[in-house]
């Protein structure tokens, strides 16, 4: 399951390329405050992408209307197929900076991610999200601080190979307490 840190930064070498770009940006002077701030940025990042897809699932779609359903007639099973579900999704942050154990700044970050998923198949039963049977999603990801571009990715993932249910994911409130 990848997770948005991986999505962005896979590699040294793109930590270093964002550093980079942001000490180009002009809004921090010094390289290692750079790699500082890249570094905050990574560790706060370390979350499935997979995880913000469940969000909104559980906010709204047609597997939630499929949760209620076969939450309320136990037994019932039901088969969803989206052909196409987007979801803009953006989050600002604020980052304290320290290197050295000293409060240098604080910074503004802002995430943004669009994840389109196409041809998803999944079973829903007792208001759990129990398989996924096909579906990919394309995720796009770009990265701010301070307002200045530093990271842009997209990639295109199986659900199957991401979204793993094992005994189920509860998708309504009333399937979690059970």
């Amino acid at each position: 399951m990848t997770t948005v840190r991986e999505l962005l930064f896979g590699s040294a070498a793109a930590e270093l390329e964002a550093a980079e770009k942001l000490a180009a940006s002009g809004a921090v002077n010094s390289p290692a405050v750079c790699q500082a701030v890249v570094g905050r940025l990574s560790q706060a990042l370390d979350f499935e992408v997979s995880d913000l897809l469940l969000q909104a699932f559980r906010i709204q779609s047609r597997l939630l209307t499929a949760a209620r359903e076969t939450h309320a007639q136990p037994g019932t099973v039901q088969r969803v197929t989206l052909k196409t579900y987007e979801l803009p999704w953006e989050h600002e942050f604020e980052l304290d900076v320290t290197v050295s154990r000293k409060h240098l700044m604080t910074m503004t970050a802002m995430l943004r991610l669009n994840l389109e998923v196409t041809a998803l198949a999944a079973v829903v039963q007792k208001g759990h999200l129990t398989d996924v049977e096909g579906g990919r999603y394309r995720v796009t990801a770009d990265l701010s601080v301070q307002g200045r571009a530093i990271a842009s990715r997209e990639r295109l993932f199986e659900l199957p190979y991401e979204l793993k249910c094992g005994s189920g994911i509860p998708l309504i409130s009333a399937a979690r307490s059970r």
